[in-house]
């Protein structure tokens, strides 16, 4: 396209409908070239390629790191959801869910692929091969292999290539539902994807390079030095012997030294930390940084608390969900694949991870609590306290307390009768009286075995609310459970009395 045709298209309504910002019009761009060298800085200045991200992953500290990653994916279980109602949005479900119960590969689990996905993270894209092949009539990956990262590189259309032997530079082009590709934060610019490692090369570098001066360092001061005392006037060959003397002293901490002369041990005296080890700790914490976006979980050392590593480990999940995100779009490209291939017309499954949640004893505190006066449906409580129901004749352990007798459907607590401790139904033809004064009987039972204040506190109530804080106001040591039967009470006594006038 010349420069006639972009002014043109550009100004023109053809414009919404092409690229026009491409490479191909890019003035910084070799348009000889059929592929994008990677843009990573350090591979690209060091004229290395991803052998030097295989030295930074033996480093003691980075290995750390990534297996608490790896921890943080593994806790997590897995689940296929339907991407639809229809009968083939289900049969893709089936179909997606009988595949996974395979391994993707011989000798790997699920778990080795989806570590594999999420290096990407690290690398900035994580290539994998797709193998088909037929299984019971249907048309599955027989195989999914990690391959590396050097075998491959991006076109100019952003398009992944596959380097061989007669196309080691440019690659050849790849068909379609061949590889999975997982990228880490890609762009037009940089379809490799931005890799952790790069952020971590400096710091590993000058860690190492620490290592060196600080073993010299600890070999030159950790010990006392050797200080030989001769009188003036040795002759220069007894001086060597008492040299060779606190030479061998030092490897066997034994020696021998001529008559008049003395050996004196000095130790090397040094206030707080080396600066080697300063710098050794200072790379360990950048590494930390770029690889999990915290600190304080790894290395806590003098500087944080515990409250403080608590929101540093939350940073780090809250980062582990982005890459979790990362491995499910990737499996849900396969999935779309599988179905596109067997089920055309479906839509295709979709692929999450999911934690199971831990019963806390506040949960089990809301439902003791909750229970004295609402009624609570059981499998509701056995769900939230993740506790089967018990199934016809099984062994089940005692109860230490009662649970309150469940109400009617559809029923309030309030239509419980006081008399009878029955619910029933108030607009009944005839019921009406006689439950009014059965409540009004049984409240004038309960209200006559009160004290005055209560009597006067239950008359002078324009509210629910008002009688409830008048009750705590007079008797600040009131249960829940009497503040509830009281409350309960009022409240019938006040419906029922309403409606009795309304009659």
């Amino acid at each position: 396209m010349d420069t006639a045709d972009i002014k043109t298209t550009a100004k023109g309504k053809r414009a919404l409908s092409q690229e026009i910002a491409s490479r191909h019009t890019d003035p910084n761009f070799y348009g000889a070239l059929n592929y994008l060298p990677n843009p990573d800085e350090i591979l690209r200045k060091l004229g290395k390629s991803q052998e030097v991200y295989d030295a930074i992953t033996t480093d003691a500290h980075v290995m750390g790191e990534l297996r608490s990653v790896r921890a943080g994916l593994i806790k997590y279980e897995t689940r296929l959801q339907a991407g639809g109602e229809d009968p083939a949005d289900l049969r893709a479900l089936e179909l997606c869910e009988q595949y996974m119960k395979q391994r993707p590969a011989p000798g790997m689990q699920w778990i080795d692929a989806y570590w594999n996905m999420a290096k990407a993270a690290f690398r900035g894209f994580a290539p994998h091969e797709v193998v088909w092949a037929k299984q019971d009539g249907y048309l599955l990956p027989e195989k999914i292999i990690d391959r590396p990262q050097r075998r491959f590189v991006f076109g100019i259309e952003n398009d992944l290539r596959l380097i061989t032997r007669d196309h080691m530079m440019d690659g050849i082009e790849l068909g379609p539902k061949k590889f999975l590709l997982t990228r880490h934060m890609p762009s037009f610019d940089n379809p490799y994807g931005v890799a952790l490692f790069s952020a971590c090369f400096w710091p590993y570098t000058f860690k190492h390079n620490g290592y060196k001066y600080f073993v010299k360092f600890c070999e030159k001061y950790g010990m006392p030095w050797a200080l030989g005392k001769y009188p003036v006037g040795t002759p220069e060959k007894e001086q060597k012997q008492l040299l060779e003397g606190l030479q061998q002293m030092v490897e066997d901490a034994v020696g021998t030294a001529p008559e008049g002369s003395s050996v004196e041990l000095i130790e090397a005296k040094h206030s707080g930390k080396p600066v080697q080890a300063i710098l050794i700790e200072a790379c360990n914490k950048e590494m930390s940084k770029a690889l999990t976006s915290q600190t304080l979980a790894s290395e806590i050392g003098d500087q944080g608390s515990r409250a403080a590593s608590e929101t540093h480990r939350e940073r780090e999940e809250s980062v582990n969900d982005s890459d979790r995100i990362m491995i499910c779009d990737t499996m849900n490209e396969l999935f779309a694949w599988i179905t596109e291939l067997n089920i055309p017309n479906a839509k295709p499954p979709t692929h999450e991870f999911y934690e199971e949640s831990e019963v806390s004893m506040d949960e089990v505190e809301k439902l003791d609590k909750a229970r004295h006066f609402i009624d609570i449906p059981a499998a509701y409580a056995h769900d939230r306290l993740q506790i089967p129901m018990p199934q016809e004749g099984e062994e089940v352990l005692p109860r230490t307390g009662s649970a309150p007798a469940p109400s009617e459907p559809g029923q309030q607590e309030f239509n419980r009768c006081p008399g009878c401790g029955q619910a029933h139904d108030f607009n009944q033809h005839g019921a009406t009286n006689k439950l009014t004064d059965q409540a009004v009987e049984g409240a004038d039972e309960l209200i006559a075995s009160l004290i005055e204040p209560i009597r006067k506190l239950l008359e002078n109530s324009h509210t629910l609310e008002d009688f409830r804080d008048g009750l705590i106001d007079l008797y600040p040591d009131i249960n829940e459970t009497q503040l509830g039967e009281y409350t309960s009470l009022a409240l019938q006594v006040g419906a029922l009395d309403g409606m009795e006038e309304a009659k």
